[in-house]
């Protein structure tokens, strides 16, 4: 059995024996996958950190979106980014009554993931997602309006939303999209191995064939830290870890056969204090394998949420 192998077979049964905590113990899944000639668009529009919403209390954002004339939506999302829901010291999932440009959204799905452990600030995030109100088509706009609905006291941060749109396009290639909510934090017992995600793109891919292939990732909070810390979160893509060559003939090797071990990235993701939704774009062409492509998100002390995974690949004749 592979390293890889094993690595997996470990990372299943950590996920299996452990319902929430700062650990990868909730893997995004995959909600679509096509074959058929596609592209995608996503985009956080003018989101900002909303602070914390008290019952009454609005957020609203503006997503745009440009699409091809003739293009077909093969599959779209409306994704609401949350963190901190809560009744003073208890844990509480929100209550939104959600709207686009003023008809009211029904949940799709609900992500969510917690510390898992009684402490101070043991709270739920989560990542929703909802279908749009009406069908999408050239250049527009959708005016997303969210508000803290509960009877009760309860309040929830809000981070801030987003759109993704697969459409259909003429260029072969695959689209894979994954989506969940795991909280990494390496952090109170939890090792930077512990606070790993793996994201598994299932399916063959034509490596010799491929002209692009990119990689969407999304992890609020993720890039923002209040002090600086070195290589506070890394990127693995078909990285085999533990092997028994000597630093120098990895590096003579990988300069030969770029991406014969994959790579890794640190200090990943785009975020501030204002726009907390982190965003990773990378280019993983030369990194992509003929099947059980895997991408490994690790936390080093940077406190961030898994939610959104694109892979986008592209061929040529």
């Amino acid at each position: 059995m592979s390293f890889r192998s094993v690595a997996v077979v470990l990372t299943l049964l950590l996920v299996c024996t452990v319902s929430a905590s700062y650990a990868g113990d909730k893997p995004l899944v995959t909600t679509f996958y096509t074959d058929l000639p596609a592209a995608y668009s996503f985009s956080t529009g003018n989101s900002t950190y909303g602070g914390s919403l008290s019952p009454g209390d609005g957020y609203a954002v503006q997503l745009p979106y440009t699409l091809p004339d003739g293009a077909e939506v093969l599959y779209q999302r409306i994704y609401l980014y949350w963190s901190w829901s809560r009744i003073g010291q208890d844990a509480i999932y929100p209550s939104f009554q959600v709207l686009a440009d003023g008809m009211p959204l029904p949940l799709i799905d609900r992500y969510t993931d917690s510390k898992g452990f009684v402490s101070a600030n043991d709270f739920f995030s989560g990542m929703d997602t909802y279908q749009a109100p009406h069908p999408l088509h050239g250049d527009g706009e959708i005016t997303i309006s969210v508000l803290n609905g509960a009877d009760d006291t309860r309040t929830v941060v809000l981070m801030g939303a987003a759109l993704l749109i697969v459409y259909s396009s003429e260029l072969p290639g695959q689209i894979w999209v994954s989506e969940g909510c795991d909280m990494l934090y390496a952090s109170h017992g939890i090792t930077q191995a512990m606070a790993s995600s793996a994201i598994l793109f299932e399916g063959d891919v034509r490596t010799r064939d491929l002209t692009t292939a990119d990689l969407l990732l999304v992890a609020p909070s993720g890039g923002h830290t209040r002090t600086e810390i070195p290589q506070k979160n890394a990127i693995f893509i078909n990285r085999e870890r533990g092997g028994n060559l000597p630093g120098f003939i990895e590096s003579i090797i990988a300069a030969i056969f770029p991406g014969y071990n994959g790579k890794v990235w640190y200090d990943a993701f785009v975020s501030d204090e204002i726009n907390q939704i982190g965003v990773d774009y990378r280019d993983v062409r030369q990194y992509l394998r003929e099947t059980g492509n895997t991408v490994l998100v690790q936390d080093n002390g940077d406190y961030l949420t898994l939610t959104n995974a694109v892979l986008d690949i592209r061929y040529g004749g």
